[in-house]
């Protein structure tokens, strides 16, 4: 078998057909797809087994809930040189021939596409610099976690995964698709960017991440710590770190604490701040980086402008339910 291609399943009764079939499983015998059900009250079991009927490639399965849980088991029952994660509401893309032979060259590495979200399309192709070199890669990612550092859109050799035991963290809630990530691509030898689009991402304002939980700080920063243990033998990456514990800083301001825009979100701005893994990332903001729009409210935070950077996430919300609409 070619490709596996794992999708978690949970209550997707509008989409998962048209997930399965974005796969190129009924025009290609060497992938099989792997549908995990993670506990789906609605239809979702019924058109999956309808869909595994047609093609006995198409494999349904049961996990226990969390899409952790379900990609954990999808690895372990993969038979794929590759594997692919495929969340339910979005598509595959162009898994032609040209990437085929480009997968059969690869030893123990990740290939990575560009990919389209909403009607942008994320060009990391052309966004990457140095692509010959794995260490300057990894850095490009810490640096820009939203465009890099999810599972989907890449591509992952099953031997590698399966001889390094790497697994989904079934504790981390958020940013567990970074948290896995990370560990694999330290582990690589080779990483690979194709110049096409192999993934289409639905913006959804129904998604984990953007709706309101009032965990998610505490659960963000579990994944933060984690992601800093993954790394410890590895100083090379430390201030591509930091900068990655910003950019999750603004995620838990735009996804946690303005969307309830209220006196208190003031308050909890601060106190994130004072505590000291964010002082310590906050310290490599220069003022230089006033023109820099991702950096612009943390430089503000850095100085103590907590008003000013309240401004820019509340602004940055609003942006976020425009583009979801």
């Amino acid at each position: 078998m070619f490709l596996s291609v794992i999708i978690p399943a949970y209550n997707c009764e509008k989409t998962i057909v048209r997930a399965i079939k974005s796969t190129g499983v009924y025009l290609n015998n060497q992938i099989e797809v792997i549908v995990i059900n993670n506990g789906s009250t609605d239809n979702t079991e019924m058109l999956i087994k309808k869909e595994r009927k047609s093609n006995k490639n198409i494999i349904y399965a049961e996990s226990e809930n969390g899409v952790s849980n379900a990609r954990n088991k999808g690895i372990e029952m993969s038979r794929g040189n590759w594997i692919t994660f495929l969340d339910a509401d979005d598509c595959l893309q162009n898994l032609d021939n040209k990437l085929r032979k480009l997968l059969l060259n690869i030893g123990e590495g990740l290939v990575i596409g560009n990919y389209l979200a909403g009607k942008s399309i994320i060009n990391l192709y052309s966004m990457t610099k140095n692509k010959d070199n794995c260490s300057s890669i990894i850095n490009q990612m810490l640096k820009n976690p939203t465009k890099y550092m999810t599972v989907w859109g890449k591509f992952y050799r099953n031997d590698l995964i399966k001889k390094e035991n790497i697994r989904f963290n079934n504790q981390l809630k958020y940013s567990e698709d970074s948290e896995f990530l990370i560990r694999y691509v330290l582990l690589c030898k080779q990483i690979q960017f194709i110049n096409d689009n192999v993934y289409n991402y639905t913006l959804s304002k129904d998604s984990t991440v953007r709706s309101y939980n009032p965990q998610m700080i505490y659960e963000y920063e579990k994944a933060i710590f984690q992601i800093k243990k993954d790394l410890n033998k590895y100083p090379e990456y430390e201030n591509s770190f930091k900068i990655f514990i910003l950019m999750q800083f603004n995620l838990m301001m735009v996804h946690n604490v303005f969307i309830k825009d209220n006196k208190e979100s003031i308050v909890k701005l601060k106190e994130l701040c004072k505590k000291d893994y964010m002082n310590n990332a906050l310290n490599i903001v220069k003022v230089k980086d006033i023109f820099t729009p991702r950096l612009l409210p943390l430089l503000l935070c850095k100085y103590h402008f907590y008003v000013f950077a309240a401004s820019i996430y509340k602004l940055r919300v609003i942006q976020n339910n425009k583009n979801t609409k």
